[in-house]
């Protein structure tokens, strides 16, 4: 803990002065400690740390020696694209609003975009942050919290020279019914050890999936929540393998048997045998019209990194209240645009192959179609209206332009700097004129 030695002189001075100050102040035996900020005591002030009309301050403060093994750290990683281990975490001193969280987890995240920006010198980089982290080895610290939140992210906005799409995306799906991490922006401000604090950029925070999002949406978080990654999160049925479901809620639970069961109901005979049965069998495994209402959004506003091109970037939940595996939304930077590594999926989906068994089984069953179309007519007549969408750019533009402008060559993900920004604002106007003609035009 950096300032912990002068903290200590105060609370000591304090106690022989004030009885009083002196109780105050060691609950924890820590100087900015308030039980509605620091402990687990209070539920998630999402007003405070997801601020939609401001953008916030963190300071994170790093000795030089922890700074520079930070990087070490992920240069190694980086070297060998050791994709699959995430980096490691460091006890830093994060400051919010002039208020000091101690000993608090910071490390870099560790994915194929973080590694190819950290080897070419690019310093925005993505951060995961958990706030009991270091808790075992810092005997005072108790259920650190962030105003009720254990762990968050901090994304640089890969590939999105308006820095807007992780937040709006995901604020779409959210408005829409569809589960999707709260979102908000942040200025991060890097003490590398030197007492100057270096400015790398403008960031999304993220809510963590795990904990409040599962409480968030679905009241609980004690069901399997599963994080999808490999070939098994196709449900193609040759290649399908558990392997490929993290359970991160239950992890002491080897069965995964809902994962396994909604597989072979998908992939059952029974689809062309009694078609009835199928559909009963699927209904009662898997929220089928909530993965129809999440397909609505994600076609119309198009993402082409997920499910339809990439084995990733979704949880299934399995719901405690009605035992079915739900859709959760996840990593929406690459949404909001009409081309990427691979093209998106189409709004009628009907060029998907087989080896996307929920899209190729769902979107040919007639009553599902239909479901899938209202959704889309009332998204495009609700959240989704050029004026709505128009209003919430120049919104959003009007925010955080300030904070775009000043970001600087070595920590920045925008392509042309600050013109390239007002640009992709423009083509994202643009775009929602396109999807509205597309949309349109399918429904009918």
């Amino acid at each position: 803990m950096k300032q912990r030695f002068f903290k200590t002189l105060s609370i000591i001075f304090c106690a022989l002065l004030f009885t009083s100050c002196y109780e105050e102040i060691v609950t924890n035996g820590l100087y900015d400690w308030e039980d509605e900020s620091h402990s687990n005591e209070f539920e998630p002030n999402y007003d405070i740390v997801f601020n939609q009309t401001k953008v916030n301050r963190i300071d994170i403060v790093l000795t030089a020696t922890e700074f520079a093994e930070m990087q070490l750290d992920m240069n190694a990683l980086a070297s060998t694209a050791e994709a699959i281990i995430n980096p490691k975490y460091f006890a830093c001193d994060f400051y919010f609003n002039g208020i000091q969280w101690y000993d608090v987890g910071v490390r870099y995240k560790g994915n194929k975009k973080a590694y190819a920006s950290f080897l070419s010198g690019n310093g925005k980089l993505p951060f995961k942050l958990n706030f009991d982290e270091f808790e075992t080895q810092n005997t005072d610290l108790k259920k650190q919290r962030f105003y009720g939140f254990q762990e968050l992210s901090l994304e640089p906005n890969f590939n999105d020279n308006s820095l807007m799409r992780e937040k709006i995306a995901s604020d779409l799906y959210r408005q829409f019914g569809v589960p999707a991490s709260k979102t908000a922006y942040y200025e991060i401000h890097v003490d590398k050890g030197d007492g100057n604090p270096v400015y790398f950029g403008l960031y999304t925070m993220t809510e963590d999936v795990e904990n409040t999002l599962l409480n968030r949406t679905f009241l609980t978080n004690t069901g399997n929540c599963y994080e999808a990654d490999g070939d098994g999160a196709k449900f193609e049925n040759a290649i399908f393998t558990l392997d490929s479901f993290e359970n991160i809620t239950n992890k002491e639970n080897p069965n995964k048997e809902d994962v396994q069961q909604l597989n072979d109901v998908l992939n059952s005979s029974l689809r062309s045998t009694n078609f009835a049965e199928w559909q009963t069998n699927l209904e009662s495994i898997f929220d089928v019209d909530g993965f129809l209402k999440y397909l609505a959004v994600n076609n119309t506003i198009q993402h082409w990194n997920t499910y339809g091109n990439k084995k990733e970037n979704y949880y299934l939940y399995n719901d405690p209240e009605d035992n079915l595996l739900k859709w959760v939304v996840d990593n929406t930077y690459e949404a909001l645009k009409s081309s990427g590594e691979e093209a998106p999926t189409s709004i009628s989906m009907l060029e998907v192959s087989k080896k996307w068994t929920l899209i190729y089984n769902l979107i040919r069953v007639k009553e599902y179609e239909l479901i899938y179309k209202s959704y889309i007519n009332s998204f495009i007549t609700s959240s989704f209206t050029q004026l709505k969408m128009d209003e919430l750019y120049a919104e959003n533009k009007e925010l955080i332009a300030p904070f775009v402008e000043k970001e600087t060559t070595n920590y920045t993900q925008i392509q042309g700097g600050y013109s390239a920004f007002e640009t992709e604002v423009e083509s994202l106007i643009n775009h929602t004129s396109s999807r509205l003609f597309i949309a349109e035009r399918y429904i009918k």
